[in-house]
């Protein structure tokens, strides 16, 4: 988070810390989450309870966005907030916007579903209560089944075709940004280069991007987590989506320890995670009691 919104200064050495004076969020402590944690954290105590809730959903959103709780929220989620608020609409006020916004949202999902075509149905319901452009429902789809396929099958190669492939089917330009970023890591290209030739924005066809560049360049933990939060723009997100990575394909231990004891409510993610890993979902039938 301190990162975003600044230009790249890279480092290999993950850390907590404030952002400069003047940010959106420097009231924040080091090891606070942003608005994609708050996302996270909705989503995944919807999921925990059973079937997906779109409504439940909405309400959430609209709910923090009214107590004015969001910790400086992607603008698309804010305007599909503020469109709901005016409108009553909870379900059908989404924005036709590229931003990242909702894809943190793939992470909850990953871990929840057993059945990817299930998964990519109620994700992409998911999506459209703040997100309707469909490079976005490719990102956070794709994402959440490269997360998935690496949980299921611990194959990398395999998650990462599972993304391009759900790309290609969704949003043939997302794959083409996805792809190029591909050929630009496999030519050795510095790393500052790269970022400055694929792009930091909050826009989904640079942040994904950037990020699998990110994650098949740097295989150490540390520095996959210190190179992406450093990366300028938004770090934030993209930070986001190489932690999210690193946890699917080595797992918690492997993640900086000096770090997970000093986010805010890490028993609660734990909690839930593991809720979500076991989670079993009912059929209709069930739970109208038939």
């Amino acid at each position: 988070m301190p990162s975003e919104t600044n230009t790249a200064r890279f480092s290999t050495e993950p850390a907590f810390s404030r952002a400069y004076k003047g940010h959106p969020n420097h009231n924040l402590l080091p090891g606070q989450y942003t608005d994609d944690g708050q996302l996270i954290l909705i989503s995944s105590r919807i999921l925990a309870e059973g079937s997906w809730d779109n409504t439940n959903y909405a309400k959430e959103l609209l709910r923090t966005y009214t107590l004015q709780k969001f910790r400086y929220p992607d603008g698309t989620t804010f305007a599909a907030c503020k469109k709901m608020e005016k409108s009553g609409d909870l379900t059908g006020s989404g924005i036709y916007s590229d931003s990242t916004g909702c894809i943190g949202l793939a992470v909850p999902f990953a871990l929840a579903f057993k059945d990817r075509k299930e998964m990519a149905k109620e994700l992409l319901t998911a999506c459209m209560v703040t997100h309707t452009h469909p490079g976005v429902h490719a990102a956070v789809i794709g994402f959440a089944l490269l997360l998935n396929t690496l949980l299921e099958t611990h194959d990398v190669e395999a998650g990462f075709t599972a993304l391009q492939t759900a790309a290609e089917n969704m949003d043939p330009l997302l794959a083409g940004k996805i792809a190029n970023a591909v050929r630009i890591e496999k030519t050795g290209m510095p790393t500052a280069d790269a970022v400055s030739i694929i792009g930091n924005t909050a826009s989904v066809y640079q942040t994904l991007p950037l990020a699998v560049f990110f994650c098949r360049r740097y295989y150490i933990p540390r520095e996959l987590l210190g190179i992406s939060s450093t990366c300028g723009g938004n770090a934030d997100t993209v930070s986001l989506l190489c932690g999210a990575f690193c946890g699917a394909r080595f797992g918690i231990s492997a993640l900086p320890e000096d770090l997970i004891p000093q986010l805010e409510r890490v028993g609660i993610f734990a909690d839930l995670a593991e809720k979500l890993m076991n989670r079993e979902t009912k059929s209709p039938d069930e739970e109208s009691g038939e």
